[in-house]
């Protein structure tokens, strides 16, 4: 994938854009192989419904899973943790999410309660970064 490519979709059904967008950029070609666990990093800071602005629409998510699922990627998880002083759990199921988890059996982790290790990010400094986090192969920040 070349890194300075900008596309830009306009439309009001966010499973198929995001589906026609992973396909423009071929994504599947920049994944190591169909064995890799590929990562699904939403953004829920807080319990709050996508339509707020908030958060990162569930049906996005679902898009991503049905490509890569159409793909041949099978091992995919998500995994968020939400802002300190929220309930990661309750975004999950506030946002849409605990559903999408059932509907394509992709498992839901709370980062908030996975074991955490600190490493090396240079000069000197370390940061403490979720174990499960540190296992995925590809991960997507959406």
């Amino acid at each position: 994938m070349d890194n300075r490519t900008i596309t830009v979709l306009y439309g009001k059904n966010p499973k198929s854009m995001v589906k026609e967008l992973m396909g423009a950029l071929e994504v599947e070609k920049d994944i190591p192989s169909k064995d890799t666990l590929i990562g699904l990093k939403p953004n829920l800071v807080v319990a709050k419904p996508h339509e707020t602005g908030a958060t990162t629409s569930p049906e996005m998510v679902a898009g991503v899973i049905e490509y890569l699922k159409e793909h041949g990627f099978e091992k995919i998880i998500i995994l968020e943790g939400s802002w300190v002083g929220d309930s990661t759990t309750r975004a999950f199921k506030t946002c849409g999410y605990t559903d999408v988890s059932k509907r394509y059996d992709v498992p839901l982790y709370d980062c908030q309660k996975e074991k955490a290790s600190f490493h090396d990010a240079g000069d000197g400094m370390k940061i403490e970064v979720v174990d499960l986090a540190m296992k995925v192969g590809y991960l997507i920040n959406m």
